[in-house]
């Protein structure tokens, strides 16, 4: 299995795991010209842009250290394109990391991850 598929398999892992824990998956994969976002879902009344990293292994350190400040500007200014093209102006936005770990089948959901 290639790194393709096992981070496709994290994406749907997660998205299970949100929908079985009552939130609710608005987009997945959203893509514009400056960016991608993974999930996107609603918890209360934050709207939450997720970014899911899979990993078989920590040789190259915690998943969530691949999320960079590049990783984090091309988030945002994903997030602000959703934000505008789906009027939710008045939602407070929080920013997700998930770290699923592939071989053990482990989700850890850090919310709140960084700010804008």
């Amino acid at each position: 299995m290639n790194n393709y598929e096992i981070g496709r398999l994290g994406e749907d892992a997660v998205a299970y795991y949100l929908e079985k824990n009552g939130y609710e998956v608005l987009d997945r994969n959203y893509r514009t010209a400056r960016g991608e976002i993974d999930i996107i879902f609603s918890d209360g009344d934050y709207l939450v842009f997720g970014e899911v990293k899979t990993r078989n292994s920590l040789y190259f350190g915690r998943p969530c250290q691949a999320v960079d400040i590049n990783k984090k500007i091309r988030i945002v200014n994903t997030a602000k394109n959703f934000i505008v093209k789906n009027n939710f102006y008045d939602m407070n936005i929080r920013f997700d990391v998930f770290e699923v770990y592939y071989k053990s089948r482990k989700i850890l959901h850090i919310k709140n991850a960084y700010d804008t």
